[in-house]
This record gives structure tokens, C-alpha cells and sequence, in this order.
């Protein structure tokens, strides 16, 4: 399937795409709604950062670590995946969300959300406003997983939060590959548009 608003100048994404589906495949099994999110999200970091440094997937070598601190000090992804050169170059970044949040049968995050604090939460929220990502990389990642109702009925929850918060963004669209979909957002911080890949695990029996 082929998206007129990708960037394929983006070197390295097919490799990293590749490298998250392999990861979510081998660790599909181990991971469970009644572990912590920080968990599950470990297991796949492990699973993502063998695959990117033992070239099964690229040539290039690509190490995955969970928790990417900012040098601005406004917070910090999930995810990040870098390249095993002199600077550690970051290549792409993935926030992690549950589909209901903790502690709660309904809610979300995965498109805004309010800390405790009173920040912005919400996982595409953060990309919009430049707290996660770079400007430089108009490529990005989301991992959801679903620990209630079925992925049909959060593509639509979902989708309809996006139009209803930000109309002029694009609704999630799928992908040749299960539970992979994709979408593209505008920044509110400054101009342009960017794309974020959407990978999510069901977990509902696990």
C-alpha cells in the first residue's frame, strides 16, 4: 500500500517498521494486561534492540532503549531508537499507551490527556506540541496495548477523537499489516506535518 505523504527520504524507517513487527511478533505471547505497562514495554525494548544489532533485519546496526531523556527537560519518550555510531544518533521515537489507561475502563490518553501535574499527556498531544520527537524526524511511533474491548471498537473511539480535537489531522488509516495502522498530524508548536506509525497489541486475553 503505497501513502503519498510519506517521506521515503526517511532512510532508515522501513528497517525500524521491520524491526518492531519482528519485536511485537517474538514477544507477543509474553506479554499480559496484568503486568505493568513498564514491563511489557521492557520485554519489547529487549526483543527490538537484539533484532537491530544483530542485522537480521538492515545492515545498519540500530539499538532500541526504553526512556529518552530531553535535554530541554520537558519529559522524556518511551522509546527511542538510535544508530551505534559516535553520537548515538536518534533515529525514531515510540511512545507506549494503554487502550483504557490504568485504572480506568473507558478512558484513553492515546490522543490528549492531562497529567496530575496538569501537562499535556496525551500521546499524539505531545508530538503536536513538539514536548516528544524531533523536528528533524517527521517520522514517529505509537504502541498500544489493548487490555479491553476489541481493536475495531478503539479504531473507532480513536479515530473519532482525532476528528473531534483535531479536525484537520488525518484518521488512523490501516496498513497491509494487522493492527498496524498509520496517520498524519500538524504541528501546533510551529509549521509542518508529520506521520505516526500506530502498532497495537492485543492483549484482551491475555
Amino acid at each position: 500500500m503505497h501513502f503519498d505523504y510519506i517521506d521515503y527520504s526517511h532512510k532508515y524507517l522501513e528497517d525500524i517498521l521491520c524491526i518492531i513487527r519482528q519485536g511485537i511478533l517474538q514477544r507477543q505471547n509474553t506479554l499480559s494486561r496484568k503486568k505493568r505497562e513498564v514491563l511489557n514495554t521492557q520485554s519489547l525494548v529487549e526483543a527490538f534492540n537484539f533484532i537491530g544489532l544483530t542485522g537480521v533485519v538492515s545492515k545498519t546496526l540500530i539499538g532500541v532503549q526504553k526512556e529518552h531523556e530531553r535535554e530541554d527537560n520537558k519529559g522524556k519518550e518511551d522509546i527511542y531508537f538510535y544508530l551505534n555510531d559516535d553520537n548515538y544518533t536518534c533515529i525514531f521515537f515510540a511512545e507506549t499507551k494503554r487502550l483504557p489507561k490504568y485504572q480506568s475502563k473507558s478512558e484513553d490518553e492515546y490522543i490528549v490527556g492531562e497529567s496530575s501535574t496538569g501537562n499535556p499527556s496525551g500521546g499524539i498531544q505531545r508530538y503536536k506540541l513538539g514536548l516528544h520527537g524531533n523536528y528533524n524526524l517527521r517520522h514517529n511511533g505509537i504502541i498500544a496495548y489493548i487490555e479491553n474491548k476489541s481493536v475495531e471498537e478503539w479504531f473507532s473511539i480513536v479515530n473519532s477523537r482525532i476528528a473531534n480535537e483535531y479536525p484537520n489531522d488525518s484518521l488512523l488509516i490501516s496498513t497491509d499489516f494487522i493492527n498496524e495502522y498509520i496517520s498524519t498530524h500538524t504541528y501546533l508548536s510551529r509549521e509542518g506535518t508529520f506521520c505516526m506509525h500506530h502498532f497495537w497489541i492485543n492483549l484482551t486475553k491475555n
